[in-house]
């Protein structure tokens, strides 16, 4: 509005104050950075609350959220069908010679080529007395033999690479005796674990089959150890199953380190088969949470969880108890998928 000014007779614009009175107060600097702050400590609690949530709903390692990251892991690339029950696998180095226990139908080892042919079907000795059940296997890198544990008929049968029988294997001064997970160092030793005896342990024999020495926990006895594996360092990893843990022992047999059961990151379940890659990866089959479960050895002895791979299910790249597990030197790895009646093939 206008006015007239007294001494002079101009108008003069007034100019009113706007709505409530004065100027605006400037913004105080400090309650804008409390703001954002408590809006920071929100955006983390929500995260965190539904990471929870997550692991609540799923038991699956944390690692496995996308935002959250690990080791990179093997992706799935294929599977082999015609098998029946698979519980083991073992791989030659190059890749190119599969074999697979199979524990339904005629159970016995089926040996694939790389693209998943049938190459062979291995016969069991003749021996009415006892049935067959083949649990493990394992290939020796000095003359590509082939060892079959069999369950049933309590031995360790031996092959040639295309399937014939070359004979069984009989431990010097071990009266009876139930095999079942096996494993080949880098000098042709074989290792067994032994689950008939009171107490359970891994046997290392020669070609001759003499004891060379045992392998036994320092802690807590075996309780049906199942998979075996040697690295390049001759450091062994034993599936020491029904304690629901993985076991280190160096190449002289002294107990390292170990994963145990449990429902936290990198726990491990039921495991069952084992491998170790030219990578320094160690990988354990999980049965029961249908999965694969890594880990490397640190220096200090104790077992590093890097990650999993795999869930549960029937489409590719699922498991339905998957129990062995094998690698070659092509970064490839192998699971027996039992209930799926397959081989899935995974690679980095």
């Amino acid at each position: 509005m206008s006015t007239v000014d007294g001494g002079t007779g101009r108008h003069a614009q007034v100019v009113e104050p706007p709505e409530g009175g004065g100027h605006s107060a400037p913004e105080d600097p400090r309650r804008r950075r409390k703001l954002i702050v408590l809006a920071i400590i929100g955006v983390l609690l929500l995260l965190v609350a539904a990471a929870f949530a997550w692991y609540l709903i799923t038991r699956k390692p944390l690692t496995s959220l996308p935002i959250l990251g690990h080791e990179p892991m093997p992706t799935y690339k294929s599977s082999i069908y015609g098998v029946n029950k698979p519980l083991a696998v073992a791989v030659s180095p190059d890749g190119q010679h599969i074999y697979v226990t199979q524990s339904g139908g005629t159970r016995t080892v089926v040996e694939f080529d790389a693209s998943g042919a049938v190459v062979a079907t291995f016969k069991t000795p003749a021996d009415k007395a006892v049935g067959h059940l083949p649990a493990y296997i394992a290939i020796n890198p000095v003359d590509g033999t082939v060892a079959v544990s069999d369950t049933m008929a309590k031995q360790v049968y031996v092959y040639t690479a295309n399937g014939t029988y070359k004979r069984t294997v009989r431990p010097a001064g071990v009266k009876a005796w139930t095999p079942l997970g096996l494993a080949y160092d880098a000098q042709g030793d074989l290792l067994v674990s032994d689950v008939g005896a009171k107490t359970h342990a891994v046997l290392v024999l020669d070609g001759q089959d003499k004891v060379l020495r045992t392998l036994a926990p320092e802690d807590q006895a075996f309780s049906f150890p199942n998979g075996i594996a040697v690295n390049a360092d001759g450091d062994v990893f034993v599936a020491d199953s029904n304690n629901g843990r993985l076991i280190a022992f160096d190449k002289d047999g002294r107990m390292l380190g170990s994963a145990n059961r449990g429902v936290a990151e990198g726990d491990l379940g039921l495991p069952r088969g084992v491998a170790a890659d030219n990578g320094d990866r160690i990988y354990v089959v999980d049965t029961t949470n249908q999965m694969v479960k890594t880990y490397k050895l640190r220096d200090d002895g104790s077992l590093a969880y890097i990650g999993f791979f795999g869930d549960e299910g029937i489409d590719d790249g699922l498991f339905e108890y998957p129990n062995g597990v094998a690698t070659d030197n092509r970064s490839t790895v192998y699971v027996t998928d039992r209930e799926n009646n397959r081989v899935q093939v995974w690679s980095f």
